[in-house]
């Protein structure tokens, strides 16, 4: 792959389902101050990006941060940040799945949940199967899907922006906040939006995940990143911006497809709705594309490591892919859209088990420069991993005072201890 294969699976995998679901979500936290949660969500995903691309001029290695975390601290953080890293992917393929169904009840109304689970499934079954044949088959579709959702948000964007109102942005807090809100309602509200927003913001690490397979990685990678974050940053406040001021939020509450609603809405036709269903369906399909391919290859790092099981380092004789591991996250992303219907709960799921990585990874970039007498390849500040680590372990710690969050996260973790000790002893033998 070359750069801008690099850049449109970077941006094809942020830009998903997040953006044309949770404006309404993180609204409903925070009114019009969920922008702020937006400009914070911006901030830390800039912060961690250049913290990766630090680390990916200094360890062009297929893995991304799970190579950075191993190579600076061992075996045992090393397999807990891919571990986690794997999960949260895994994770991610479900929610995308997940949102493909929500968008889909747009144009089918009448299909029933079953029937769109089902559909998400089918379509991440074929998905799979083009990135089986090939990475650049892969980064191909990955491209189509990535222009095609770009095209969508700039219709919305700049339709939305003709029925901009500044009435509709008022009140600024929603009912459940009292019109001059104490510090003490206004932060957990702000933090709220933050967090939600984080669903949309994260996966600009997935441009480091295939390294081996990207043409002069150690310069196309942190370029592609530096573009990336900038550039969706500033799509997110745009879309949020024009979403608040089109129309007022609170007429869209229980809306399973926001954005296409409120875009039928405003332009009074059923027609520039489903330009923009079409839009975010391009986007989700542009997003689980590119975590299907990057999951596998997590799993086919570590196994090359001998941190995972041997069979997931193998690749096809033919298409040079790792088949097994495509298998593997294929059968645990279809168990879990079967038992887990709540987009939200999948949303921050995926988001915890992706954040953990972030922070040790953002801690291992700082232990790289160190390692090399301080010498920066991109940066222009050495503190800046240690900003997105600090930052990252907030976030683990706010996701945490989730019940089920912390019941699985508990549970995955211990589970990832056994693997690591049976490895451990399989690799002392």
């Amino acid at each position: 792959m070359g750069f801008f294969d690099a850049l449109m699976l970077g941006i094809g995998f942020i830009i998903g389902s997040g953006i044309f679901i949770m404006p309404l979500i993180a609204a409903e936290a925070a009114g019009t101050y969920s922008l702020v949660g937006w400009l914070l969500g911006g901030l830390y995903s800039i912060l961690a990006g250049l913290a990766f691309a630090e680390a990916a001029a200094k360890l062009p290695k297929a893995g991304g941060l799970y190579a950075y975390t191993h190579k600076a601290f061992g075996d045992f953080a090393g397999f807990f940040a891919g571990w986690t890293f794997w999960i949260g992917y895994w994770i991610t393929i479900a929610t995308e799945q997940s949102a493909l169904g929500l968008y889909l009840s747009f144009l089918l109304p009448q299909l029933s949940l079953f029937i769109r689970v089902t559909i998400g499934v089918l379509t991440g079954l074929v998905l799979t199967y083009y990135n089986f044949k090939g990475v650049k088959t892969g980064a191909r579709i990955g491209d189509f899907f990535t222009v095609g959702k770009i095209l969508a948000i700039v219709i919305f964007v700049a339709g939305a922006l003709i029925f901009f109102k500044v009435s509709n942005l008022f009140p600024l807090f929603p009912a459940s906040i009292s019109a001059m809100p104490t510090l003490g309602q206004l932060v957990p509200a702000i933090g709220s939006a933050t967090v939600l927003a984080l669903w949309a913001y994260l996966g600009v690490e997935i441009i480091t995940v295939p390294d081996d397979e990207i043409k002069n990685a150690k310069k196309t990678v942190p370029r592609a990143i530096f573009v990336a974050v900038f550039t969706v940053t500033a799509i997110y406040l745009l879309v949020s911006a024009a979403f608040l001021g089109a129309a007022h939020w609170t007429s869209y509450i229980g809306s399973q497809s926001p954005l296409a609603d409120l875009f039928a809405a405003i332009t009074n036709s059923q027609i520039a709705g489903i330009v923009i269903t079409i839009g975010g369906i391009i986007s989700i399909l542009g997003s689980l594309n590119a975590v299907i391919l990057a999951t596998s290859r997590i799993a086919f790092s570590m196994s090359r490591d001998g941190l995972f099981p041997k069979v997931f380092a193998k690749v096809h004789p033919k298409y040079g892919t790792p088949y097994a591991a495509l298998a593997l996250q294929t059968v645990f992303a279809i168990i879990l859209m079967y038992t887990v219907n709540n987009f939200v709960a999948l949303a921050s799921l995926a988001v915890f088990f992706t954040i953990v990585p972030y922070a040790l990874s953002s801690f291992a970039t700082f232990k790289l420069i160190r390692n090399e007498g301080g010498r920066l390849s991109v940066l222009h500040f050495k503190g800046t991993p240690i900003l997105a680590g600090i930052a990252s372990v907030v976030l683990i710690l706010v996701y945490l005072s989730q019940t089920l969050v912390l019941e699985i996260a508990v549970a995955m973790l211990f589970i990832g201890l056994l693997v690591f000790i049976e490895r451990k002893k399989i690799r002392k033998l």
